[in-house]
């Protein structure tokens, strides 16, 4: 798999640039503005891979765990915003593509399965290299006979066990190295496979996820999908190693390394929402990184009837506290900048006690901020301009405002509401926090629909999913997952 790296290019992002400062080497972006102390041997091996060099012919010499510590080192670079991945134009011999298996739960959707099932015949990869299992769910119409009329393994269960159920029976026939979940409603791209595959190269992947888009996208809830749907990772590249964060891959579009999938047991039978979370947490606590990639597209069918997005929506929002029970080790984390954390606890703090003279403290900790910044820039000789120093600072500020906002948006919205009329204060700053999350969200998304059409939307997506997370704590008694693990920075 590692001859995979010749057809990954690397490359410098806009602003981000090594320098060396005597004895020091420094890996610096400039928006928003970072900084890495490395070693020199990374420092010149960023320079020759930066060049057009291979990843492996680079690490060819080095012993297997240096390879890997190495490659790690690249990958984390990557996921961080440091390295930008693209096509190098290589195209490896077919005879070295990895075989993989396909499978696809299905129950009742003759038409959907077809479609599915038309595009793979499509697919760009080596046919002697691949296999397609189809599990019928138990179907009580003509499913399973539309399968059969294509080139598949089809596996008939007698009755409805669920997806998980259905992807583990295909797992068990698979003879793959690589086991690709795909769903039914799903329509494969052209390279699909070919996109993905080659991120296995970094030994230390044991699954990689791709970029799912909207099948539908025609009327305003399908716009609003297209983008906001949670099965949409966004267009970065995204690491989880062993942590507590609860970074997972959508099972819509996951490739498994085959022994992996067996170390980790597959997927939870019995679960029916948060199954994929669940098999992701437990495969990173292997020791084992996932990566999403926003390459391999689908185009995923999602729900276009409003009713049966908010009860999906709400559905999703129950799993929460079955998944943080299940998985004590994990937290949801917010990072607490020291200066902009304060300055929002003072903007928070003017509003509520309706005392405006703390707003002035908001501007006294952007400057601590600023300042600290410039005096780090300062002592490590860095010259960057005022211009990017400040709104590098106004960045980083206004980004904690969001994560913050987001949270109370996500998940007090609808218990906040009534309080919110009793005591306005509570309700402008409510309000504040929504404008601000919804703009951003707005803005950096980018859904092809009139402002106040996404805003409805938004607003029944955060109350149901809230909603659900309350009656799933209520169900399991546990109400932890409400609670952010803080972790403040200087």
């Amino acid at each position: 798999m590692r001859s995979f790296f010749s057809t990954l290019g690397f490359r410098f992002p806009k602003g981000v640039r090594l320098v060396k400062k005597g004895a020091e080497y420094l890996l610096v972006c400039d928006h928003p503005i970072r900084f890495l102390q490395i070693n020199r041997p990374l420092f010149e091996l960023l320079q020759r891979l930066t060049a057009g060099e291979s990843l492996c012919g680079l690490t060819a010499g080095l012993p297997p765990s240096g390879r890997k510590k190495t490659e790690g080192l690249i990958l984390s670079l990557a996921a961080g915003g440091f390295l930008d991945l693209h096509s190098a134009g290589f195209t490896p011999d077919e005879k070295n593509y990895p075989f993989v298996s396909v499978i696809i739960p299905v129950k009742n959707r003759p038409e959907e399965i077809r479609d599915c099932l038309s595009s793979l015949a499509a697919l760009d990869y080596p046919g002697e290299k691949l296999e397609i299992i189809v599990v019928d769910d138990g179907s009580t119409d003509n499913t399973g006979e539309v399968a059969a009329a294509f080139d598949v393994n089809l596996i008939r269960l007698p009755a409805s066990r669920g997806p998980s159920a259905c992807r583990n029976a295909g797992a068990g026939e698979a003879k793959g190295d690589i086991l690709a979940c795909l769903d039914s409603d799903c329509r494969a791209g052209l390279g699909w496979l070919k996109e993905l595959v080659p991120f296995f190269a970094f030994g230390e992947v044991g699954a990689v996820g791709g970029f799912v888009e909207g099948y539908f996208k025609t009327s305003h809830l399908d716009r609003y999908e297209e983008v906001f749907s949670s099965l949409n990772m966004g267009r970065r590249i995204l690491l989880g190693r062993r942590s507590g964060s609860g970074f997972y891959v959508p099972t819509c579009n996951l490739l498994v390394r085959e022994d992996v999938f067996n170390l980790a047991g597959g997927f939870t039978e019995g679960m029916h929402v948060g199954e994929d979370v669940d098999f992701c947490w437990r495969l990173r606590d292997l020791g084992y990184s996932l990566l999403y990639v926003p390459a391999g597209s689908v185009a995923h069918r999602h729900r276009n009837k409003l009713s049966q997005m908010l009860r999906r929506r709400f559905a999703y929002g129950t799993s929460e506290a079955a998944l943080y029970l299940k998985h004590p080790e994990k937290k949801k984390q917010l990072s607490v900048p020291l200066f902009d954390g304060l300055s929002f606890l003072a903007l928070s703090c003017a509003v509520l006690s309706g005392t405006p003279a703390l707003l002035l403290l908001v501007p006294v900790f952007f400057a601590a901020g600023y300042t600290r910044k410039a005096v780090f820039l300062k002592n490590i000789q860095v010259v960057i301009s005022r211009k990017s120093l400040f709104l590098s600072a106004v960045r980083s500020t206004f980004s904690f405002y969001y994560y913050a906002g987001f949270h109370l948006i996500r998940y007090y919205l609808v218990a906040l509401i009534i309080p919110g009329f009793l005591q306005p204060p509570l309700g402008l700053l409510l309000l504040i926090m929504l404008a601000l999350v919804s703009l951003v969200d707005y803005r950096i998304k980018k859904p092809l629909l009139p402002f106040p059409v996404f805003l409805f939307y938004y607003l029944l997506e955060h109350g149901f999913y809230q909603a659900g997370v309350f009656a799933g704590c209520l169900k399991h008694r546990y109400f932890r997952c409400y609670l952010p693990q803080l972790r403040v920075t200087r």
